[in-house]
């Protein structure tokens, strides 16, 4: 844990693009969420297809914003850290998998439920996932664990991560970008919840707070935005698998 901390707290140096760009890119994603609405809208009514759909053309904007607009340079691509990593891929499938357990475990402990997926939740819960049958599980293993942990990944931990961590220090700016993804995650599905309770804070806006500093730990750990979608790839594996058993 001492040499984590260490990781952490090392001095970040200031990428390419500054906060302002960082902001945009967290606008732009939940913008592209809201466009892909639009778009799927226009296609059909408001289904439990059509939303897995918009969320789905949402991330793939919002992967595509941010390569056009910090993925220009060589410098840009360090900046980003999507070069090859160390990690064992394996190993980080396998801690990422048993982290979502443990998530699983506490939220049934705090709020006497399991830990249903805020997207699987605004698409209409497990129930209409059934019904909408494979194409509306197809779409949801597609976001979940392709175009999410891609587009989020270099929104919050490609761009805004080291951003922040230069600008208000190493530690200080790790804890932010989980700060901005956990608030990020609160205003794209503030109806997931249902309600205005505590239970519904925590789904929405507690819990990506702790999924996100657990991405952050392995951002630092491994040095690389890659890896960390890949841990975000097997935090999703169980929670879709658990959705789904």
């Amino acid at each position: 844990m001492g040499w984590l901390w260490r990781r952490i707290g090392e001095k970040q140096a200031m990428p390419p693009w500054g906060i302002f760009t960082a902001l945009a890119m967290a606008i732009g994603a939940f913008v592209s969420i809201v466009l892909g609405a639009l778009i799927a809208g226009s296609f059909s009514e408001q289904s439990t297809t059509s939303i897995l759909l918009a969320y789905c053309m949402g991330m793939g904007f919002t992967a595509l914003l941010v390569t056009v607009m910090c993925n220009r340079t060589p410098a840009d691509g360090v900046a980003l850290a999507m070069g090859k990593a160390n990690a064992r891929i394996p190993l980080i499938l396998m801690l990422s998998f048993g982290f979502g357990a443990v998530l699983d475990l506490l939220t049934l402990i705090v709020t006497g439920r399991p830990y249903i997926l805020p997207e699987i939740t605004s698409a209409g819960g497990i129930s209409q996932m059934n019904q909408a049958g494979f194409s509306a599980w197809f779409l949801a293993g597609l976001l979940l664990l392709v175009l999410q942990p891609i587009a989020e990944g270099l929104v919050f931990r490609g761009v805004a991560y080291p951003v922040l961590r230069a600008i208000l220090g190493s530690r200080a700016g790790f804890f932010m970008a989980a700060a901005w993804f956990g608030i990020f995650h609160m205003l794209a599905y503030v109806s997931a919840s249902g309600s205005g309770d505590f239970n519904g804070l925590w789904v929405t806006a507690i819990v990506p707070i702790v999924i996100g500093l657990y991405l952050n730990v392995i951002r630092a750990a491994t040095e690389s935005t890659r890896i960390s979608m890949i841990a975000q790839v097997g935090l999703s594996l169980f929670l879709l698998v658990r959705v789904f058993a």
